[in-house]
């Protein structure tokens, strides 16, 4: 009986989760825009490999 306890919870919540991730149309990560991100962060990571940054005050 005691499992009722224990269960009751977790069925609840896993039924809400997944009513809201049908609700809000989630779908999976598009690995190439991912991959785009990368390429640009390892080129401007070289760029700024000294220390320095544009936009920021000298003094």
């Amino acid at each position: 009986m005691i499992w009722l306890y224990i269960l009751t919870p977790v069925v609840l919540l896993g039924g809400i989760a997944l009513y809201f991730d049908r609700k809000s149309g989630s779908i999976p990560p598009d690995e190439t825009v991912q991959d785009e991100k990368l390429g640009e962060v390892y080129s401007q990571n070289g760029m700024n490999s000294n220390g320095f940054h544009d936009g920021g005050s000298s003094g």
